[in-house]
C-alpha cells in the first residue's frame, strides 16, 4: 500500500519542506535540488565493505540568478528535504515528469526502513543540449510503501548523515 502525501507530511517522515501546499502530493511528497555534486574520485565498492571508499564529490555552485546548467552527464544530486523512516515503510524516489521530459533521470536506492537522514539521488542529464536547474526545483517524488511487518531496521553508514 502506498502512503498519501498527507500523512507524510503530517507524521513528520518527510521533513523540512519548503512549501507543503507545493509539495505534498496525492502518492508522495516532491522533492527540491539544495544542490549539484560532481565526482573528483573513483568509487570503491566490495562485499563486505572493509574495501568500501565513497567517491568524493565537489558542489558546483548556482549562479548569482539562483540556477545552473548541467551538460550531458551524471552528477549527485541533494535534496533539500529530510527522512525519517518508520520500521513499517521502506521509500522509494521516481523522476518528475518534466525532468524526463527535458532529458534527465533520476535514480536511487531503496530507502530502508529506520534509516533518517539525507536524501538524494544521480542525476543523468541525457539531452545533449543540457539541462537548467534552479535553486529549490521540484526533481523528484518520494513514495512510500507499507511493509507487512515491522523490521529491525537500517544501521548503515549513512545513518543520521545532515548531507550526501
Amino acid at each position: 500500500m502506498i502512503i498519501p502525501g498527507k500523512l507524510l507530511f503530517t507524521r513528520q517522515i518527510v521533513q523540512s519542506l519548503l512549501s507543503p501546499s507545493h509539495q505534498v502530493q496525492p502518492c508522495g511528497i516532491d522533492l527540491t535540488l539544495k544542490r549539484v555534486l560532481q565526482w573528483k574520485s573513483a568509487g570503491v565498492i566490495d562485499f563486505d565493505n572493509k574495501n568500501r571508499k565513497t567517491a568524493s564529490t565537489e558542489e558546483i555552485p548556482f549562479g548569482p540568478q539562483n540556477y545552473i546548467h548541467l551538460p550531458l552527464g551524471s552528477y549527485l544530486t541533494e535534496f533539500n528535504e529530510l527522512c525519517d523512516t518508520p520500521l513499517d515503510l521502506m521509500g522509494q524516489i521516481f523522476v518528475r515528469s518534466s525532468l524526463f521530459r527535458s532529458g534527465a533521470l533520476l535514480s536511487a536506492g531503496v530507502m530502508d526502513s529506520g534509516y533518517k537522514g539525507a536524501i538524494g539521488a544521480l542525476l543523468q542529464v541525457q539531452n545533449p543540449h543540457g539541462i537548467t536547474l534552479y535553486k529549490d526545483a521540484k526533481l523528484a517524488q518520494f513514495v512510500f510503501h507499507e511493509m507487512k511487518e515491522t523490521v529491525e531496521g537500517y544501521s548503515g553508514v549513512y545513518q543520521n548523515k545532515s548531507s550526501m
